[in-house]
């Protein structure tokens, strides 16, 4: 709890701080699965005229996709995702001057997933894009949405309630993509802060709530992802972080529970460069997984390293990305990755592999629409292992729209 304060401080203390200058960065984000990567104005949605005090208006996110991961040996199962998610909200925004911030944001409305062919759907979609359906019967998944946002400054910003699916600029054996198609959006708090030599984004997403004399355990996720940047001539420097925690217990349940804490942690050195009609992201990190009390994963700690090369190739109304990366790992679990990158099995839990080596190569191409944002993605990602001269690979195509009523 001390160590969540001092971060939370941490943040105050550099949003109020906030007159400190420097070049603009050009963030690259290979495995987000929609090119979200418009900058909105300050202290507004990016749809929002910040000419006007307030602002309502009926938003509707939307995404209709088709994702085949072809998946073989005894690591993981191929799946299959064919649908849509559904986000419509009523937004109202406020540009007063308020004593705890420049503006404020509130939201609601309702997600709803839907996947073609479903009968029914688990009560609980998040770390893994396809679990077992062996928890409701539920034929409709729709989930209520409320989200509250203060932006203290152009830098400093609190979001309370409903967070959405986010990647929180994670590396790819941290986050799997599919889990922005299918899981289930993150709740609880989140606090941002973005900066000329610093970007952090600490968040906590609550997964299951208990009452007293719960039969199930709680379960929440808290992370703290992040990086501190420099120039160096025009190659922007930049010192990732990143810091998972998940847990599992409660107390005063009706039956005995053992708490269970898992933990991944990352850093590394990056280097990017603007070459005009490329842009250019190198980079190198370390990662770690280590758990407490969790007697279902053989290991107790473990470790892994991940080279990548990122290309972006921008026009005016279309990127193209091409990533092209290395995966070692020994004695590690991914706790919101792919089990492509696990030395535990994921059909057998006692299956486990002395190291994990995978070489990877990704490739996207976005077309997007003028003022009604609205995008078309088409992705294909391979993964080699040499141990086992085993490729699997995935394809798969989105669209994305995001129209925008103005009610007053």
């Amino acid at each position: 709890m001390k160590k969540t304060l001092g971060l939370i401080g941490l943040l105050g203390l550099m949003g109020l701080m906030g007159n400190v200058q420097a070049k603009p960065i050009q963030p690259i984000d290979p495995i987000q699965p929609i090119a979200a990567t418009a900058t909105p104005p300050p202290y507004a949605p990016d749809h929002v005229d910040t000419t006007v005090f307030s602002w309502l208006s009926l938003d509707i996110d939307g995404q209709v996709f088709f994702i085949d991961n072809e998946y073989f040996g005894n690591r993981i199962s191929g799946y299959t995702l064919p649908g849509f998610v559904l986000r419509p909200r009523l937004v109202l925004w406020k540009n007063h001057e308020l004593l705890w911030g420049k503006g404020f944001t509130l939201e609601g409305g309702f997600h709803w997933l839907h996947l073609w062919g479903a009968r029914n759907y688990p009560t609980l979609l998040s770390n893994n894009p396809w679990p077992a359906n062996t928890d409701s019967t539920n034929r409709l998944h729709l989930l209520p949405w409320l989200q509250a946002k203060i932006t203290f400054n152009e830098h400093l910003q609190l979001t309370l309630g409903s967070l959405g699916n986010s990647t929180h600029k994670l590396p790819l054996p941290l986050y799997n993509p599919d889990l922005l198609y299918v899981a289930n959006p993150e709740a609880g708090v989140e606090l941002t802060y973005e900066g000329g030599h610093a970007d952090v984004d600490l968040w906590v997403d609550w997964r299951e709530y208990i009452w007293n004399q719960s039969i199930v355990p709680e379960r929440f996720t808290a992370g703290l992802s992040g990086r501190l940047q420099t120039y160096l001539g025009d190659v922007q420097l930049y010192l990732p972080f990143h810091a998972i925690g998940q847990h599992e217990g409660g107390q005063n349940m009706a039956v005995s529970h053992r708490i269970n804490n898992n933990f991944n942690l990352s850093t590394g050195l990056g280097a990017f460069y603007d070459a005009g009609n490329v842009y250019f992201d190198l980079s190198c990190r370390m990662m770690w997984y280590n758990q407490r009390g969790n007697t279902a994963i053989p290991f107790t700690s473990g470790w892994g390293v991940y080279p990548e090369l990122n290309m972006r190739f921008p026009r005016e109304r279309s990127e193209t990305q091409v990533t092209l990366s290395y995966w070692y790992g020994k004695d590690f679990v991914p706790l919101m990755g792919s089990w492509l990158f696990s030395n535990l099995s994921a059909l057998t839990p006692t299956l486990t592999f002395d190291r994990t080596q995978v070489l990877i190569a990704k490739a996207s191409h976005i077309w997007t629409s003028g003022h009604q944002p609205c995008m078309l993605r088409l992705e294909a990602s391979g993964y080699y292992y040499p141990d086992e001269h085993r490729m699997q690979y995935s394809f798969g195509c989105s669209i994305l729209f995001k129209p925008t009523f103005r009610l007053k």
